[in-house]
């Protein structure tokens, strides 16, 4: 291997990956464009490649933990400027109507929100600050957001453990399959969040053609596009 990758390799197996994969976790639930989740694809990838150096269950829980407590902050964030927002944001009949369209999104399929939210870029914010702004139940939060935070994390490692162990002699190639992997699901997984949409928009229209549907028909819209 090229001598200016051993020191990155050196790092990647300190116990200092812990810590980098905690911060990139939780900063990103606030800074979405953080590369947390190409942070656990390489530490497992350098983990695979250099024996299991980083251990890749301690990077599963330095990510769940740190994905946890990012995305409670950013709840917590929406909650304190809810005032702000029902003053200029959601005042006026659309503001009201926006956050009703909210409010029943995540009361009729929140968690499959949370969860797939993760796998989105900028899906985690966008939901966590929702969430907190129209008072989601903080405990049903909670524990959407403990199943996607350990469920991301694993996701990340074993992409990694994928890419170090069909690279092993080629980290850096075991990485951008991981990466490259990642992007396939992250657009597959849109596709079908969009096609998902479509067809609830559909439906709703068609539904608020009906007499007395006037108000299903101002909800049609999904909340978080």
């Amino acid at each position: 291997m090229d001598a200016w990758f051993d020191p990155i390799m050196d790092f990647a197996g300190s116990p200092w990956a812990y810590p980098i994969v905690f911060l990139a976790a939780l900063l990103d639930a606030m800074l979405p464009i953080l590369p947390s989740e190409s942070a656990l694809i390489a530490c497992g990838v350098f983990a695979t490649a250099t024996g299991f150096s980083p251990n890749l269950f301690l990077l599963v829980v330095a990510g769940a933990l740190g994905a946890f407590l990012g995305d409670n902050i950013t709840y917590a964030i929406g909650r304190r400027a809810e005032p702000f927002a029902n003053r200029h944001m959601l005042d006026g009949e659309r503001g009201r109507r926006a956050r009703k369209r909210a409010e029943r999104w995540l009361a009729e399929r929140g968690g499959v929100m949370i969860v797939v939210g993760r796998y989105i870029p900028g899906g985690r914010t966008a939901v966590a600050l929702v969430a907190g702004m129209v008072e989601y139940p903080v405990a049903r939060f909670r524990t959407f957001t403990a199943i996607a935070a350990l469920a991301w994390a694993t996701y990340g490692v074993l992409l990694g453990f994928w890419g170090g162990s069909a690279f092993k002699d080629n980290p850096l190639m075991g990485i951008a399959a991981g990466l490259a992997t990642a992007a396939a699901i992250t657009v597959l997984i849109e596709v079908v969040r969009r096609v998902v949409t479509a067809r609830d928009r559909r439906r709703r229209k068609a539904a608020g053609t009906r007499p007395g549907n006037d108000d299903t028909r101002e909800d049609a819209e999904s909340p978080v596009s």
